[in-house]
C-alpha cells in the first residue's frame, strides 16, 4: 500500500485536509494501571490495531530525521514537543498501513499514550474520530506503584525502579493527561475497573468496543 493510497470511504488521502478520519478509541489511565497489559491483549484480536506511544518511539529509526529529533529530547529526559510527536505518529501509522499491519477500513484504532495532553488532542482531532474513552481506574495508588516496581524488575527498566521518576510521571499524568477526560462528552467515557485480574479488565474493555466494531466495520472474512 503506497502513501498516496485513497481509501474506499474517502476521495482524499489519509492525513490530507478533508481526508478520512480514523475510527478510534482512547485508552487512558495513570502509570501502572495496566494499559500496556491490556494493549498487548487487544493487539491479538482481529479488527483491532493497538498503537502505544512507547512502541511508536522505540521503533523510530535513530538515523532518520525524526529519530534524531526525538533523541535530542529523549537524551535530556524531556518530553518531545507536541507537534513533533504528532508528526511521528502520522509517519508511524503510514508505515503500519504500508506494511499491512493496520487497515483503517477494517480495524478499530486503539490509542494508548497519545494524545498525552489537550494540545495533542487538538492536533489529532482532524485525523481521528474518537468514539469512546476507556478510562482505566485503580483507587489504590500504591498498588499501581507496586506494579511499576514489578515491571522494573521483570523488564529491566531502570527508570521504573526510580521512585522519584515514577511519582513525577504520576504528577504529570494528573496535571496534563487526566484533564482529557473532561475534554470529551461524558457519555463517551467508560470507566474500567482496573483493580482486578487482567481477564476481567479485558472483558470490561471488550464490552465497550465490540459494539463499536459491529457498528463501524463490516465483518472481515477469516
Amino acid at each position: 500500500m503506497t502513501k498516496d493510497k485513497k481509501f474506499l470511504f474517502s476521495e482524499k488521502p489519509l492525513f490530507e485536509e478533508g481526508g478520512p478520519s480514523l475510527q478510534s478509541v482512547l485508552l487512558l489511565g495513570p502509570p501502572g494501571v495496566g494499559k500496556g497489559t491490556q494493549g498487548k491483549l487487544l493487539s491479538h484480536i482481529p479488527g483491532i490495531f493497538h498503537l502505544s506511544s512507547g512502541d511508536m518511539f522505540r521503533e523510530l529509526d535513530e538515523d532518520s530525521e525524526l529519530g534524531q529529533l526525538f533523541n535530542q529530547y529523549a537524551t535530556r529526559g524531556e518530553f518531545v514537543p507536541d507537534k513533533i510527536t504528532v508528526k511521528i505518529w502520522k509517519e508511524y501509522l503510514r508505515s503500519k498501513i504500508e506494511m499491512n499491519f493496520y487497515n483503517p477500513e477494517t480495524d478499530l484504532l486503539i490509542l494508548d499514550g497519545i494524545p498525552r495532553n489537550m494540545t495533542q488532542a487538538e492536533l489529532l482531532s482532524p485525523y481521528i474520530n474518537v468514539l469512546k474513552i476507556l478510562y482505566m481506574v485503580c483507587e489504590d495508588r500504591e498498588v499501581m506503584f507496586e506494579r511499576i516496581r514489578g515491571r522494573a524488575v521483570k523488564e529491566n527498566r531502570r527508570d521504573d525502579a526510580d521512585e522519584l521518576v515514577v511519582r513525577y510521571r504520576w504528577d504529570v499524568y494528573k496535571r496534563e493527561t487526566e484533564p482529557l477526560i473532561d475534554h470529551y462528552p461524558q457519555e463517551m467515557v467508560r470507566i474500567i475497573d482496573a483493580d482486578t485480574i487482567p481477564a476481567d479488565v479485558l472483558s470490561q474493555i471488550l464490552s465497550a468496543i465490540v459494539p463499536i466494531q459491529k457498528t463501524c466495520f463490516s465483518p472481515s472474512p477469516l
